[in-house]
């Protein structure tokens, strides 16, 4: 008989996101973001050259993210955001930005949210890149929309 509690689970092991361009992404995962290239954990067919699938490793957390090659996914998830990275305060969402445009990234303002101000950028699949603080403001819905960063829907 089955169990009424599923078995323990330990947390996320990596996370995975599309791209069209294994080298773009990588580019701006390690070069912009910071994070470190795996290549011992490449994902390749037997006899192939080229890689379907990539790891890097966010340095803070030793959280791996796979870059996998799926340009149908990529496309369908242009202007999504699948994942919200986390810093301290407002202004270093500020520092963020000012790094972010040094580096010719596009990204928002820094956006009023529910509960704190968060920064958004493009990855070059198109896909939405957050940070959002730990700083919090008093909790209501006055929060910016953008539509093209943060739109209300």
């Amino acid at each position: 008989m089955a169990s009424p509690i599923p078995p323990p689970n330990l947390g996320i092991h990596h996370l995975k996101l599309p791209t069209a361009s294994i080298p773009a992404k990588l580019d701006f995962y390690t070069t912009i973001l910071g994070f470190k290239y795996r290549p011992e954990l490449d994902h390749k067919h037997p006899g192939a050259d080229q890689p379907y699938g990539v790891l890097v490793q966010h340095q803070a957390t030793s959280l791996l993210v796979e870059l996998r090659l799926n340009p149908t996914q990529a496309t369908a998830q242009r202007g999504w955001d699948a994942i919200t990275w986390l810093v301290e305060t407002r202004a270093d969402l500020e520092d963020q930005k000012t790094y972010l445009e040094a580096k010719n990234v596009d990204c928002s303002r820094v956006l009023r949210g529910v509960v704190g101000w968060v920064l958004v950028a493009e990855d070059p699949d198109g896909q939405m890149v957050r940070w959002y603080c730990k700083e919090e403001h008093e909790f209501d819905q006055n929060v910016d929309v953008d539509e093209r960063w943060l739109p209300s829907d």
